[in-house]
């Protein structure tokens, strides 16, 4: 496995543990801060969820998950390629 490919794998799971941690983060919110919960959806939580696409919130920017697509093919190219968005 070249060294692309291990950098791609891995921001690819950093990509994954950011959505995790993000989705427990809003549910901590919503079950112990209420009050602060609706201020954080709204705005910021929005904003990590936009970021890193893929997660429900439209953008018409570049995203984690849009960049990660995007460099896929590159990645692969002369490699036995996994399709990790199909």
């Amino acid at each position: 496995m070249s060294q692309k490919v291990e950098a791609f794998e891995r921001l690819m799971e950093l990509r994954e543990e950011m959505a995790v941690a993000v989705q427990e983060v809003e549910g901590i919110m919503r079950q112990e801060f209420k009050h602060e919960y609706h201020n954080a959806e709204a705005y910021w939580i929005a904003h990590i969820k936009s970021a890193l696409g893929d997660m429900g919130y439209p953008t018409y920017s570049t995203t984690f998950h849009g960049a990660l697509e995007s460099m896929e093919e590159e990645v692969y190219e002369g490699e036995e390629e996994e399709d990790f968005f199909e």
